[in-house]
């Protein structure tokens, strides 16, 4: 049995960041992974959304889309407009054979308010739980 391994573009840029490795190329961030011996990518801020444009990107790079963040809010949404939300994410990652979604609640993050200190974030209401469990 082979291991294959797929990287997260954060090694390049950055999603919560964006100035982080703004001026890497998706071209440079897929040509460097494939000569570090990565087979795929998971998604990142640079990758086109729409199977037709970035399938034919990684093919050219001879590499694999191995998975996608999702950024879930089920803390205040249904659960049928969280599948619904999530629809057009899980397609394109079926449409380029990813079998892995990565899935993270992120209802209130501060992550990307810089001006927001982390003492001062919201926490998961701890009455919520049974109800947000139930939701999973």
């Amino acid at each position: 049995m082979s291991v294959q391994l797929g990287i997260n573009p954060l090694t390049w840029t950055n999603d919560d960041m964006p100035t982080l490795g703004a001026e890497t190329s998706l071209e440079t961030c897929l040509s460097e992974g494939k000569q570090a011996g990565f087979v795929g990518f998971e998604l990142g801020n640079k990758f086109p959304r729409q199977a037709s444009v970035l399938g034919p990107i990684l093919a050219s790079h001879d590499l694999k889309l191995v998975s996608g963040w999702y950024s879930m809010e089920l803390l205040t949404r249904s659960v049928e407009e969280e599948i619904e939300a999530v629809q057009e994410h899980l397609t394109l990652l079926r449409e380029l054979g990813a079998t892995v979604m990565v899935v993270c609640e992120v209802t209130n993050c501060i992550h990307g308010a810089k001006e927001t200190p982390v003492h001062l974030r919201p926490l998961f209401p701890a009455e919520r739980w049974e109800e947000y469990g139930s939701k999973l």
